[in-house]
């Protein structure tokens, strides 16, 4: 496969003259010669917005540092939307980010090197966002297919971490993340693979989303997570709270969640989701506030008409956690369903909880 080096494209490895335009030049004579490599060499490297393209590879060796550009405002403007807004600026825009995948097949960001976003803040706010000051995305990928990112460190990001909505065939794995904001962020995405990954973020550390960014109502379906390990100063794992479509066949195994501050597992439907056929097991949680959260809600943020969401089919397997509060372990959780009414009504759990003496019961409990 032919290799593009970005310093034949005028890259410059000092790691503050913005490289921007060259790694573009060499992305798109990549593509244009049907798809290689793009290749940076060992060195430091400043870079704002890089719009991908299909059959191309992103090379970043060991070695090697991409640093975000100083100022939110070197990124791509915010691209114009001719649809509804339901969601925050966050799931709205794609182009302020440092890698942008649009329609984009056959991708690869990997190498074993590091990318530093140099925690930069949009000051001034995104005009007529529920959420401001908000920075860059690191990665952000729409209506992308056989997609690969890997073998990458990335640090200090300001907005969504990795997000990737309408995608099918994802691998996400390898990657070590320390980062103020969420991190591996599925949305309305099928045949997703997120595996070996050391996540820790300000914001909830892997997220699945189901939000209105496609201008229609589409699902998560098909995800496969294992051997993370993960720390959040929000949820470790979450469903939401964009929840407009749906989520279907959601396995997550093997996870070590560490120092969770608000719920190591949260499984919320606020805009009408369905959420349906979610099995996680082989859990361990050290430190959390919470183990679990599960949630039916009637926040609504989408089109007018729709019904309340549902949760069903949702089995929890060895799971095992102590907070600063009391230890305790859940044994087995299987096919939990519940539909919201007019108003509240407290849902119960049945299932095997083992008590601090040692002795189990098989009681009905509630959340």
């Amino acid at each position: 496969m032919k290799k593009y080096k970005i310093a034949e494209f005028g890259a410059v490895a000092d790691g503050e003259t913005l490289c921007t335009e060259a790694v573009q030049k060499a992305v798109d004579a990549c593509h244009a010669k049907g798809g290689g490599i793009v290749q940076f060499d060992r060195g430091r490297y400043a870079l704002s917005t890089v719009f991908l393209k299909s059959n191309v590879t992103i090379e970043i060796p060991e070695e090697t540092e991409i640093l975000g550009a100083e100022s939110y405002y070197d990124y791509a403007q915010e691209e114009k939307v001719d649809y509804p807004i339901y969601q925050d600026s966050s799931h709205t825009y794609y182009h302020p980010s440092m890698f942008v995948g649009l329609d984009c097949e056959n991708v690869k960001i990997t190498g074993g090197g590091k990318i530093d976003m140099r925690s930069v803040w949009d000051e001034d706010g995104v005009r007529g966002a529920a959420i401001k000051h908000r920075g860059a995305k690191c990665i952000a990928l729409k209506n992308c297919k056989n997609i690969e990112i890997s073998n990458l460190e990335i640090n200090n990001a300001t907005d969504l971490t990795i997000y990737f909505a309408g995608c099918e065939n994802v691998d996400v794995f390898g990657i070590k993340m320390r980062v103020y904001i969420d991190g591996i962020s599925p949305d309305n995405s099928k045949n997703v693979r997120i595996h070996d990954c050391d996540v820790e973020a300000g914001d909830d550390a892997i997220v699945f989303k189901s939000s209105y960014t496609l201008n229609r109502l589409d699902i998560c379906k098909n995800i496969h997570v294992w051997n993370c390990r993960l720390k959040s100063r929000c949820c470790a794992v979450k469903f939401g709270t964009e929840t407009n479509g749906g989520f279907e066949d959601i396995v997550i195994e093997n996870i070590d969640i560490r120092q969770t501050r608000i719920t190591g597992i949260a499984i919320e439907s606020v805009d009408g989701a369905v959420i349906d056929g979610v099995h996680i097991k082989n859990v361990k949680m050290t430190n959390v506030n919470a183990p679990l959260f599960i949630h039916v809600g009637r926040r609504m943020r989408g089109p007018a008409g729709r019904e309340i969401g549902k949760i069903k089919n949702v089995t929890l397997e060895n799971i095992t956690a102590d907070g600063p509060y009391e230890p305790y372990e859940i044994i087995a959780w299987n096919y939990f369903s519940y539909k919201a009414g007019d108003f509240y009504q407290n849902p119960k759990v049945f299932g095997i909880a083992e008590n601090f003496d040692g002795t189990k019961e098989t009681e009905e409990w509630q959340m």
